[in-house]
C-alpha cells in the first residue's frame, strides 16, 4: 500500500488521503442513518430518544466538512459520535446503525487513517 505523506494530505492545501476522505463518508453515511431513522422513529412514535439521534446526526453532518479537512478536534468528535451513536441505535434496537457506527468507530482508530489526523 502506497502511503501518502504528511505534508501532501489534510489541510496544508494538498490533496486529501483516500484515508481521510473515506472515514468522512463513513461519518456522512452514519449522520444520514441516523437523521432518517430517528426522523422516521420521531414522526411515528414521538419519542424523545429518536430527537436525539436527528440533533446528533445534524451534528455529524458538521463535523463531515472538518473530517475532510484533516482537523484532529473533528477526528475526535467524530470518534466521540459514533461511540454514542452505538449505545443510541441500540437502544432503539437499530442494529444496522450499530454496526455501521461501530465500523466507523474502528476505521477512524486505524493506525493508517488516524495518522493522518496528527494534532498540531
Amino acid at each position: 500500500m502506497t502511503e501518502i505523506p504528511m505534508a501532501e494530505a489534510g489541510p496544508t492545501g494538498g490533496p486529501t488521503a483516500p484515508e481521510v476522505r473515506n472515514a468522512g463518508l463513513l461519518l456522512l453515511l452514519a449522520s444520514i442513518t441516523g437523521l432518517i431513522v430517528g426522523g422516521v422513529e420521531y414522526a411515528l412514535w414521538e419519542e424523545e430518544l429518536a430527537l436525539l439521534g436527528v440533533i446528533l446526526a445534524i451534528i455529524g453532518f458538521c463535523l463531515y466538512t472538518q473530517v475532510v479537512k484533516g482537523d484532529y478536534s473533528a477526528w475526535m468528535m467524530g470518534v466521540i459520535f459514533n461511540i454514542i451513536a452505538i449505545f443510541l441505535y441500540a437502544t432503539g434496537y437499530n442494529w444496522g446503525g450499530v454496526a455501521l457506527s461501530l465500523i466507523c468507530v474502528i476505521y477512524f482508530n486505524l493506525p493508517n487513517v488516524k495518522v493522518h489526523f496528527e494534532q498540531r
